[in-house]
Parts: C-alpha cells; sequence; structure tokens
C-alpha cells in the first residue's frame, strides 16, 4: 500500500503546484480560487478517509490476531480501502486540472505546471 500512496503524492504535489502558480499568476481569477478552494477541501476529505483506514488497519490487526478474521481478508479488505482512497485522489486531482484549465489569463508557467500534472496523473492512472 505504500507504494499506492507514493502514487498519489506525485500527481497531487505537482497539481498543487500548478494551482498556486495559477492563482498568484492570474491575480485570484475566480475559477483558480474555486479550483484552489475545491481541491483543499477534497484532500481534507481524502486525508480522513486516510486516517480511517489506518484505525481500521489496527482494527483488523487486532481481529487477525483473535482469529476474527483471516490475514488474507484483513489485506483484502485494506487493499480496497486504499484502492477507494486513490480513486478519490485521482478524481480530486483530475477535476482541478479541468477547472485550473478554464481559468482565464493562465500564465504560461501556470499552464506548463497544469500540463504536467496532467501528465503525471495520466501516468498513474495507467
Amino acid at each position: 500500500m505504500r507504494r499506492s500512496t507514493l502514487r498519489i503524492k506525485a500527481p497531487l504535489l505537482a497539481l498543487a503546484a500548478g494551482a498556486a502558480i495559477a492563482l498568484t499568476g492570474c491575480g485570484g481569477d475566480d475559477n483558480a480560487e474555486d479550483a484552489v478552494k475545491t481541491l483543499q477541501q477534497q484532500g481534507t476529505q481524502i486525508q480522513e478517509k486516510g486516517r480511517a483506514l489506518q484505525e481500521k488497519a489496527r482494527d483488523l490487526q487486532q481481529q487477525v490476531q483473535e482469529g476474527k478474521v483471516t490475514a488474507e481478508e484483513a489485506a483484502r479488505q485494506l487493499q480496497d480501502g486504499a484502492r477507494d482512497i486513490q480513486d478519490d485522489a485521482m478524481r480530486a486531482a483530475g477535476d482541478a486540472v479541468d477547472n485550473l484549465k478554464e481559468s482565464d489569463n493562465l500564465p504560461d508557467e501556470a499552464k506548463d505546471a497544469l500540463d504536467d500534472a496532467q501528465k503525471q496523473l495520466d501516468e498513474a492512472t495507467k
């Protein structure tokens, strides 16, 4: 699961950089501001899901030790949870890239950052 986490972070970091550049370069463009706010909200929700999954992992570990759940079933449940979080993160990043591309007066640096973020998203979803 650590590998999945790393795959999520790279596109989101690139996207955050692109959003910051877009927001700064646009002088407060409404589309860019809305995209950044939405991404922040979605990021908070994803973090909450991550914390819930960590708690579930602790609970499942206890259940495995008590013989209530097999290790394979616990692993499957955690993988499903991680996949769900990754899907949410990719969807949020993709939405943010799309919304930022609609911003007025994007500077070239922001366009380049968004293109890089889009490439990373495309690569991560292969």
